[in-house]
């Protein structure tokens, strides 16, 4: 429990730092895997206990998921987000292992879902005080995510780890767009 706080701080202080906890924690790829699937559950299990049980829209004009459903599109994307981030980072000749990125997106999740729960909490109080904090709050998960890719990767610079995250972001979107085509989806009906 002691290691969960000390992220937690230096997550809000040095994000290099705790990726680097993250990184030196040297778990073994299965392992890696396995807590990445538990926290991803853990999400759609919050998403689905704060929407009443009911399904959750992801986006406005499909039809609410399953909890299997959205377990899937949330670790599928993770895990493929991770891969693409990983591979991206061989053109900048850097080396960190894949079951580090898992648990480096991991730990982001885990924040995510803490976030989550003090905007819900903050929403019965007042709306626009939910509304900055989640707002600071955004900023404040970029940042914390570079670093943690930083050190992930070994990169020495929030630039070439933005840059990461955004070139996977793109290999992703691109990845995708070809599976859906390839699975019959017309170009016209796939939207990056």
């Amino acid at each position: 429990m002691n290691l969960i706080f000390a992220l937690l701080r230096l997550s809000l202080t040095n994000p290099r730092d705790a990726g680097r906890v993250l990184v030196d924690l040297r778990l073994n790829l299965s392992t890696a895997f396995s807590a990445f699937v538990l926290v991803i559950i853990g999400a759609v299990l919050l998403m689905f206990t704060l929407s009443g049980f009911q399904g959750v829209t992801v986006l406005p004009g499909l039809a609410p998921l399953s909890p299997w459903s959205l377990t899937v599109i949330m670790g599928g994307g993770t895990l493929g987000l991770v891969s693409c981030i990983w591979l991206v980072s061989r053109a900048f000749s850097q080396s960190g292992r894949f079951g580090d990125g898992l648990m480096v997106f991991a730990w982001i999740q885990v924040l995510q879902i803490l976030l989550h729960i003090v905007q819900t909490t903050l929403m019965l109080i007042s709306m626009t005080i939910a509304g900055l904090v989640g707002l600071f709050a955004t900023v404040l998960m970029f940042w914390i995510l570079f670093g943690l890719i930083s050190a992930w990767l070994e990169l020495g610079s929030l630039l070439k780890a933005a840059l990461c995250f955004v070139l996977g972001l793109v290999a992703l979107s691109l990845g995708g767009a070809f599976l859906l085509v390839l699975f019959g989806f017309a170009p016209g009906q796939v939207a990056l």
